[in-house]
């Protein structure tokens, strides 16, 4: 799944890792910064360190929320106690 955000411009002379090449990119018609698939918090800390600019670090971060699943909640307290005897 391709995730995306908005994003003007790229910072001058970043260049995305080799090794990330085929899951991030920037679409400058679209002004699109896209991950393909699930962004770990080690890919998003190497992303994060490319540039010093706020603007990117940011958008960065908006997209590394999107291709980051949320967890279900879990119950707490008596919630969870009545969820462990129905099996949940």
């Amino acid at each position: 799944m391709e995730h995306f955000v908005t994003l003007d411009k790229l910072p001058q002379g970043l260049e995305f890792p080799a090794s990330l090449a085929d899951r991030i990119r920037y679409d400058p018609a679209t002004r699109r910064l896209i991950f393909q698939g699930f962004m770990s918090k080690a890919e998003f800390d190497r992303l994060c360190r490319l540039s010093d600019d706020w603007g990117y670090r940011r958008t960065l971060e908006e997209l590394f929320r999107l291709c980051t699943p949320e967890e279900p909640s879990r119950p707490h307290g008596l919630r969870r106690w009545l969820a462990s005897l129905v099996g949940f």
